[in-house]
């Protein structure tokens, strides 16, 4: 037995009978001396030169792809949150198979990125590099199991764990606060009248006019910035905007002091159908600067402003207003009644409709009238108001349409017309008017209107929420409060985390809407190339080929780190 101090190969050229022949080697130095310890005939050099151009490369079995560019995106920015760790701690379990937070974050992952049911999820997380970085089978995915990891999520649990993600936000990625905007909207749901285990899906106003459904109602505080969500409430659909202020206005208060610390600019900025007394009182007496709209009935001295008294807004283009000083709930606050033709013109247009398809039922009426009196009938006056009510029912048009009610050959009758006063005192009045208030005294007239405008960014939001391809709250397949509201806690932080993915390519010079954004990220895939048995190549992940674009978005994001080949 021997030991080399060390080993070299080489190529050995060996020359017999007049032709070259070479050979593979091995030499060491052997107790002090070089030698030769193993060596192998490979043979002439036009015989390896023809093995090497017969010999054809290892074609991979198969190309397998993975949804990477969107997840590690977002999953980089939940790692800055330790949204993992936070939940945990929140939610603790025994260490075996995934943790809630888990869970939760894959939820909200795919919410964000390919909407489903708890069915489905399981087999999106398989064609997802998180199916490589977890290293879980989708199968612990399933939906019984996701249902008993929801059931720990309680209502309680959920606050605190908003609570400190907008703790985390504000030190990882800053929150302008000098702006928050506050509104709510709904989502319809398939659950049976029959079901009485969930009282949180209920019959109202359905903003997407679906009323013969049961719908589930949505509240969210959003900075001005990015519509970064710093809270959300999940309440029951039959429950108006204006009782629904108040119920929730303490917690309200209570995140904006968080959120807006020592900044005396801050404002809470509000539509109309939520002011109340006790909301603006309460506003008030915990110093919380406001901005919002008020009705007709509220302020009608202020809608009957003249129109001459009005001022261009230079800022503004399109815009003329008038600024006030009034008191209000016991406060001095500026008023502006802000005026613009092309609302005037949208208000117009409402009226008109209205006002032709009123007439058109009231004409349908009468002439039913008749016939019932041809037939001997005698409608009750009570049903006949009744009926006239519900016609104008919509807005404007109790004013605009008189209707006299007497009886003819003792049977009731009516007959009505257009009060073209009426009609040209609300074309002066009413119509392309809004009238805003603020207890910022020192803002100018085109700050307040700014300010109030801002709430076209919520929309947003909620646009992006309902969006088919992306950040969807439909579908939402459960049928108690507790996990309707965990699904909503879920929705949110997908929105969180594309808001903050948002801020940060945007502070990059990259301008791009969220559902851009979300797309180019989810066409960038990991290519795994697995070749057969036997074959010498070892099976590889790769990246798919990526525009400029999305190569700025990865190297913006982080993304780079968490997929393989980045």
């Amino acid at each position: 037995m021997y030991y080399p101090d060390y080993i070299m190969a080489s190529l050995i050229k060996k020359i017999k009978k007049g032709h070259t022949y070479y050979y593979a080697a091995e030499s060491a130095r052997v107790n002090g001396k070089p030698r030769i310890v193993w060596q192998k005939y490979l043979g002439t050099l036009d015989s390896i030169i023809k093995r090497h151009e017969q010999a054809k490369p290892a074609s991979p079995k198969e190309a397998v792809l993975f949804e990477a560019g969107a997840v590690a995106a977002l999953l980089r920015i939940a790692q800055q949150l330790d949204i993992l760790g936070l939940i945990n701690k929140m939610v603790p379990k025994r260490e075996q198979g995934p943790s809630v937070g888990e869970y939760m974050l894959l939820a909200a992952l795919n919410r964000a990125l390919a909407p489903c049911s708890k069915l489905a999820i399981g087999d999106w997380y398989e064609q997802t590099i998180l199916r490589r970085l977890w290293r879980y089978p989708k199968t612990v995915f399933s939906s019984q199991r996701f249902w008993d990891h929801m059931d720990r999520m309680t209502e309680d649990v959920i606050e605190k764990v908003e609570e400190e993600l907008v703790l985390g936000v504000k030190r990882e990625f800053g929150l302008d606060s000098r702006v928050l905007l506050y509104d709510t909207t709904n989502f319809f749901t398939f659950l049976a009248t029959s079901n009485e285990r969930a009282k949180l899906p209920a019959r109202g106003n359905s903003k997407a006019k679906r009323h013969d459904l049961r719908q589930v109602g949505l509240a969210l505080l959003v900075t001005r910035d990015y519509q970064i969500p710093v809270l959300h409430h999940v309440y029951e659909g039959n429950i108006p905007d204006v009782k629904l202020f108040p119920m929730i206005s303490e917690k309200l208060v209570a995140r904006f002091r968080e959120i807006a610390g020592d900044c005396r600019e801050a404002t809470l900025v509000f539509d109309k159908g939520n002011v109340s007394e006790e909301v603006m009182e309460s506003l008030i007496v915990e110093n919380v600067h406001f901005t919002a709209a008020l009705s007709a009935n509220r302020a009608p001295e202020l809608f009957a402003v003249p129109n001459d008294r009005f001022s261009d807004i230079a800022e503004l283009p399109g815009t003329r207003a008038f600024s006030t000083r009034f008191e209000i709930w016991g406060k001095e606050c500026q008023a502006v009644i802000v005026y613009t033709e092309s609302f005037f013109t949208q208000q117009l247009y409402g009226v008109t409709q209205n006002l032709v398809r009123c007439q058109k039922k009231l004409a349908d009426l009468k002439q039913r009238l008749s016939k019932e009196r041809s037939r001997g009938r005698k409608p009750k006056i009570e049903n006949l108001e009744k009926q006239i009510q519900k016609i104008l029912s919509s807005q404007f048009m109790e004013d605009i349409i008189k209707v006299q009610i007497q009886e003819k050959g003792s049977m009731p009758d009516f007959s009505y017309s257009v009060d073209h006063s009426a009609l040209r005192k609300l074309s002066n009045e009413r119509l392309g008017k809004t009238v805003l208030v603020t207890d910022q005294l020192d803002w100018p007239p085109h700050h307040v209107i700014e300010s109030y405008r801002n709430l076209a960014y919520i929309e947003d939001s909620f646009k992006n929420m309902k969006n088919l391809h992306f950040l969807r709250w439909q579908p939402a397949f459960h049928w108690t409060d507790q996990k309707l509201r965990v699904h909503g806690f879920y929705c949110v932080l997908a929105l969180l985390l594309c808001s903050l993915a948002h801020k940060t390519v945007q502070q990059a010079g990259v301008k791009i809407t969220i559902p851009a954004l979300l797309k180019d990220l989810s066409a960038i895939r990991e290519v795994a190339l697995i070749y057969p048995p036997g074959t010498p190549l070892k099976s590889q992940i790769t990246v798919s080929r990526m525009s400029p674009r999305q190569k700025k978005l990865t190297q913006v994001l982080g993304v780079q780190e968490i997929i393989a080949g980045g």
